[in-house]
């Protein structure tokens, strides 16, 4: 897509300035490229260079086009509806692109989960018995503006409440089993 726009390009600035005369016969010459190039393929390159030839060919004639509906005695991109509405529509994606880089730039990066600041909290909930899903990266990741010493005491804290946990389930009496009544049934 690229080079086709990159060959409508080349094609409105050789027209810079041209009669319609001048674009007629460039049109024709693009014609007969074009023709050229569709009888010699023989690889991918041939299929890009007949493209190319295509898109060259349709811009001479949408020139030719704009130049006897606007009565252009010379072509002139500035007065070219077409070009004009391509460059607005560039404009407002250049726009839409440094605002989307721009907030992403504004908002504060997370610390990658997996870095050695994290590592303490994601060793704990690992060892907890939790496997940490995307969502409990990025929570851990939000917690990166805490000094080391921090992240370590909460680390702590999540080992020992684990630990505790364990220990009331292993002193706790087993459940007793539910036992039916002959009438239940």
């Amino acid at each position: 897509m690229l080079r086709i726009i990159n060959s409508r390009e080349a094609v409105r600035r050789k027209a810079t300035g041209m009669t319609r005369e001048q674009i007629t016969e460039a049109t024709q010459d693009a014609a007969m490229w074009e023709r050229h190039r569709s009888r010699v393929c023989e690889n991918h390159d041939d299929e890009a260079m007949i493209k190319d030839a295509i898109s060259r060919h349709k811009e001479w004639r949408r020139i030719g086009y704009v130049m006897a509906e606007e009565h252009l005695t010379t072509y002139d991109p500035d007065r070219d509806p077409t070009v004009q509405r391509w460059n607005r529509e560039a404009r407002a994606r250049e726009l839409a692109e440094a605002a989307a880089q721009a907030v992403t730039t504004e908002t504060p990066t997370a610390t990658p989960p997996h870095s050695p600041k994290t590592q303490p909290l994601l060793t704990a909930l690992a060892r907890a018995g939790l496997h940490p899903t995307e969502a409990d990266h990025h929570t851990v990741g939000q917690l990166t503006h805490l000094d080391h010493d921090t992240i370590t005491r909460i680390a702590t804290w999540i080992e020992a409440a684990h630990d505790i946990a364990l220990r009331r389930a292993a002193s706790a009496p087993a459940p007793r089993p539910l036992r039916h009544s002959p009438q239940a049934l």
